[in-house]
């Protein structure tokens, strides 16, 4: 048998690159100080060991089946029983033998709506909810306050092997893992939330699921950055990757996927903290934006955005005010600095507005964070509206993306956008001009089609 040997790689936490030596900048993401040894007992494959045998066991040819003979199970989804969760998951809920990651800020409400996801599976299904971080009796107090009202199996093991034996042996449907940093394995030397340790389990535990068609929960801490603590092959090995967003400090939580291989990324499940956890909201636009009865002030607009196969109104904010320095500031929340920044080039080049002396911010109401380039047009006016002092009339908004040379560009699911519009009160849209043979007919709602955003300040400014 051959003589078996450590091998020494380091791993970079951010983008899982590996190399032979320490640097102290990462080849690959350019990040510092992301480099961590990971050791590993590797065995030797000679020519003489790959003819005959590896390790002592002699290889075999790999299975394999024609694709079209492959039968499947369509009812292979798990519900939650928590609608907006479930969207997130992708339809129906979780598929079975999948092993879902689930990260976010501490104290953001991830163990939360896992119990809740727990007491809710266990009405149907066998759960085994593991904690690495708490006892068994803190789980009963805060189930308690939940008010969990079915039976399922809490755990504090912490040791993966004999989580993965457990998962192995026993007929459970649904495991919790919380968390992944916290769980460790006896075959590596290494503390529980290194790198090794961190992609060994989830390597284990993945196998095991696969095998017993379990499916799995993984909580996973989060940097200082936002992404996920240990290595990036973590959020390749799992099949479906969620985030909890938003203010610690507020009542709504948004959950979004970023990679799930049996739904649609990018979608987003809205939830109001409560006493009593988790609470889903069904009517996202609500929480958005202010009620029309409210008093209207400059800079203000409301815009609509699309999350995945959802469509909400947003309510943005400007605030432009003059600069005490020489150099003005141009702060965003909730929204992308860099594309503030290129809006106000926009405005100022072709729409001559002069904001060279002003200090431009943004923000977006309740935390949410608007990524896509069809609110271009409503942050431009909301910009406008709050250099001039003239409120948007709650009835009018604007869609559109802005290229540089100040034109309107077409978005998609114009139609659907406007239609929600419709539903608060909205009689007046600004559109880009090529999107208008692209609608059907909207009764009660007049729409304008622009093509340059000079068309959208000069018709503002005469109004």
């Amino acid at each position: 048998m051959a003589s078996k040997k450590t091998n020494t790689t380091f791993l970079c936490d951010y983008c899982g690159e590996t190399t032979i030596n320490w640097v102290g900048k990462c080849p690959n993401c350019a990040e510092w100080n992301t480099l961590k040894p990971f050791t590993e007992t590797v065995t030797p494959l000679n020519s003489k060991i790959r003819s005959s045998s590896v390790g002592g066991i002699a290889p075999t040819k790999t299975d394999f089946k024609s694709i079209s003979k492959i039968e499947t199970d369509n009812n292979i989804r798990i519900s939650t029983l928590i609608g907006e969760f479930d969207r997130v998951l992708g339809n129906g809920g979780l598929v079975e033998g999948s092993v879902v990651l689930i990260g976010g800020e501490p104290g953001i409400g991830k163990s939360t709506i896992l119990l809740q996801v727990a007491n809710n599976v266990s009405k149907t299904k066998n759960v085994l909810y593991c904690t690495g971080e708490e006892s068994v009796e803190q789980i009963k107090i805060r189930a308690d306050r939940l008010g969990v009202d079915s039976e399922f199996y809490v755990s504090s093991e912490s040791n993966c092997d004999n989580i993965v034996l457990t998962i192995l042996e026993e007929n459970f449907d649904l495991v919790v893992i919380d968390s992944i940093q916290t769980i460790y394995s006896s075959s590596s030397n290494s503390v529980a939330g290194s790198v090794s340790q961190i992609k060994n389990c989830a390597w284990n535990i993945m196998q095991a699921a696969k095998q017993r068609n379990t499916t799995v929960f993984l909580v996973g801490h989060i940097t200082k950055d936002g992404a996920i603590a240990g290595p990036k092959i973590l959020e390749h090995i799992v099949d479906c990757v969620l985030y909890f967003e938003g203010d610690g400090k507020g009542i709504y939580r948004i959950v979004r996927a970023f990679k799930n291989r049996f739904g649609a990324i990018d979608e987003v499940g809205i939830f109001e903290m409560r006493d009593t956890g988790l609470k889903e909201v069904t009517d996202a636009s609500s929480i958005f934006m202010r009620s029309a009865s409210d008093t209207l002030f400059a800079g203000t607009t409301l815009a609509p955005v699309v999350e995945g196969s959802r469509v909400f109104c947003v309510e943005e904010e400007a605030l432009v005010s003059g600069s005490a320095f020489g150099y003005p500031r141009r702060l965003t929340m909730g929204y992308d600095q860099g594309r503030l920044v290129m809006i106000i080039a926009i405005l100022e080049k072709r729409g001559h507005f002069n904001l060279s002396n002003q200090d431009v911010y943004i923000n977006i109401a309740h935390g949410l964070k608007v990524e896509e380039t069809s609110s271009d047009l409503s942050i431009a006016m909301s910009i406008v509206s709050s250099s001039t002092g003239i409120p948007i009339q709650r009835t009018v908004a604007y869609i559109g993306e802005l290229g540089l040379s100040g034109e309107i560009r077409t978005v998609r699911f114009i139609e659907r956008r406007i239609k929600e519009m419709k539903k608060f009160g909205v009689k007046e849209v600004y559109i880009p001009k090529n999107s208008i043979k692209e609608i059907g007919k909207i009764e009660n709602i007049n729409i304008i089609g622009v093509t340059h955003i000079s068309e959208c300040v000069k018709q503002f400014t005469k109004n």
